[in-house]
């Protein structure tokens, strides 16, 4: 009994630390999707099985090797393996949900923002600004009145065309 068990709690394990490294996509033969009744995380059915096979093997194993009453520890094996797949189940769709908020910032909300400028550039060419919002970025700019741009100058955000956003430097 101890080698079934822990056959079961070695293939879990041993998928789950494929599914970290990435080679789970030879497995897509594989599926089980909505076997936890979780039809909204696709792809993820055999990660939640296998952390059920880890659970379920896991507990068998420590009970057969105690000599523990083998029908309690087959009961005590599937309410865990139940459990941490019903866990982990939440805790992948909590972070599903946090990864698919809607992002509703566009380049036309950096009008009127301020930048500094990371690369010099001569006149009429094109530089580099990093623009502090809610995220840093480092975007390709042109000065509007043709000026050259030096490292460090502040400049503001007047247009955006297509990927390149058109400054003017600010007054010191």
């Amino acid at each position: 009994m101890e080698f079934l068990f822990a056959g079961i709690m070695l293939a879990g394990l041993l998928y789950i630390v494929l599914s970290i490294v990435g080679l789970t996509d030879a497995l897509d033969f594989i599926n089980v999707d909505g076997a936890f009744g979780a039809a909204d995380l696709d792809g993820l059915g055999c990660s939640l099985v296998a952390v059920f096979m880890a659970g379920f093997g896991a507990l068998g194993l420590t009970g057969s090797l105690l000599q523990w009453n083998p029908i309690l520890t087959l009961i005590a094996a599937l309410a865990v393996g139940v459990v941490l797949g019903r866990v982990g189940m939440e805790v992948l769709r909590f972070v599903r949900k946090q990864q698919s908020a809607p992002v509703t910032f566009s380049s036309e909300d950096l009008i009127g923002q301020s930048g500094r400028v990371t690369i010099d550039s001569p006149p009429g060419k094109t530089g580099e600004v990093m623009v502090e919002a809610d995220t840093i970025i480092k975007y390709a700019v042109k000065e509007i009145n043709g000026a050259a741009l030096q490292r460090g100058d502040v400049v503001e955000i007047v247009d955006v065309d297509g990927r390149v956003l058109r400054v003017k430097k600010k007054r010191s």
